[in-house]
């Protein structure tokens, strides 16, 4: 059980630093994108949506709003 508790903890911690790099990566090609070409604000709205997305699920912790409790400690 505690092996288990532990593999999880490790691959919720990569899962983790993996969006932290994406995100990362995302604000430099959007910081780029705005500053070469600031009226292209679909393309900056898209990346914004993107990266919201990744918070919201990834550091919010929305889906334990909606999991039964039975997996959680």
């Amino acid at each position: 059980m505690e092996k288990d508790l532990e593999q999880r903890k490790k691959q919720a911690y990569g899962i983790g630093l993996s969006v932290f790099i994406l995100l990362g990566f995302l604000t430099i090609g959007e910081f780029f994108l705005g500053s070469i070409a600031a009226t292209w604000w679909v393309p900056l709205m898209g990346v914004a949506l993107l990266k919201a997305f990744f918070v919201v699920r990834d550091y919010m912790h929305i889906g334990r709003l909606f999991s039964t409790g039975e997996e959680e400690e």
